[in-house]
């Protein structure tokens, strides 16, 4: 455990510090030395070590003044005292600065470092207690972000994305089909009489019917393909990659949606039924402009609401 920890011991009797460095050198992360309590206090604040080992009667400054200061600098900071004298009112101002030990010269090799690693444990379950903490702080973080996001980017009760989001990919789309001169849909599917719905049934079956919607249409979707929900009742579908964009192709597409959405929905007991209509606008054939593109799939959409609903259309010039 020592490995992970560096070492500052101090000691003015270079005989005792060649001896020490001798025992802890290859026990340490990396093992500094300092000759008197000054020169101690100066090491902590360039180096700061993780355990320091100090003699208690140096000149200059004495180690009991030495790990005075360091501790009013941190508190936590580990010390161990070493000294010759088994003096009542030295323990008990070690005792009172907050020292962490107290080892009488000559030095029991096994009772120092049965000290240190006894501290280094200690250090070590600080250090992982506290990386644990920042692991979950992160990742209560990143859960909050992706809350922030979901919530931002995605309808709460299909799931599916909102309208800002739509808005963003609609505007991504459009770059991409300039840069790569292709071509894509944009559908706009509005449910008809939906109103009558939540009217007959409540609110709780309106949602059922939604989501169900939303999981049918999804079956017959693409997965790069962008469904939004941009209202109420009113879904926007991004189309993209698909060949020259040609009508039969998004006949096809259309036809499926409509199928999936005439299909019976069971809710309480009850079987519902509804229909949509669907107004398509092409980019670029019908216009380049993304403002015309929405109104030209709105209108589309309306033309199939006049004529009898559970349709579609192509916007027409």
């Amino acid at each position: 455990m020592l490995k992970n920890f560096t070492l500052l011991f101090v000691e003015d009797d270079n005989g005792v510090q060649e001896q020490m460095k001798m025992m802890l050198q290859d026990e340490v992360k990396e093992f500094y030395q300092a000759y008197n309590g000054e020169m101690g206090l100066q090491y902590y604040r360039e180096k700061k070590p993780d355990l320091i080992l100090t003699d208690i009667n140096m000149p200059v400054l004495s180690g009991l003044d030495m790990a005075e200061a360091i501790k009013q600098i941190d508190k936590n900071q580990p010390i161990l005292m070493l000294s010759a004298f088994d003096e009542r009112d030295i323990l008990l101002n070690a005792i009172n600065i907050g020292v962490d030990g107290f080892i009488v010269k000559p030095i029991d090799m096994g009772q120092l470092n049965s000290k240190l690693e006894k501290i280094a444990w200690e250090l070590q379950h600080k250090i992982d207690t506290e990386n644990m903490r920042l692991q979950e702080l992160k990742q209560k973080q990143k859960q909050e972000l992706l809350g922030l996001y979901q919530l931002a980017h995605f309808d709460t009760l299909t799931g599916i994305s909102n309208r800002y989001l739509f808005n963003e990919k609609l505007d991504q789309t459009i770059v991409r089909s300039n840069r790569q001169h292709t071509q894509f849909a944009l559908f706009f599917i509005d449910l008809d009489d939906f109103k009558r719905i939540n009217d007959t049934y409540g609110h709780k079956a309106g949602d059922h019917v939604l989501v169900s919607l939303v999981n049918s249409i999804n079956k017959v979707i693409r997965q790069q393909d962008t469904f939004a929900r941009i209202g109420g009742d009113e879904f926007a579908l991004i189309v993209e990659d698909m060949g020259n964009c040609n009508r039969v192709t998004i006949e096809k597409l259309a036809e499926k949606i409509i199928h999936e959405i005439s299909k019976p929905i069971y809710f309480e007991k009850r079987v519902i039924f509804i229909s949509c209509s669907i107004g398509i606008c092409r980019y670029p054939q019908d216009t380049t402009c993304k403002e015309e593109l929405i109104h030209f799939a709105d209108l589309a959409m309306y033309e199939v609401k006049s004529t009898g609903k559970s349709h579609f259309s192509f916007y027409e010039k």
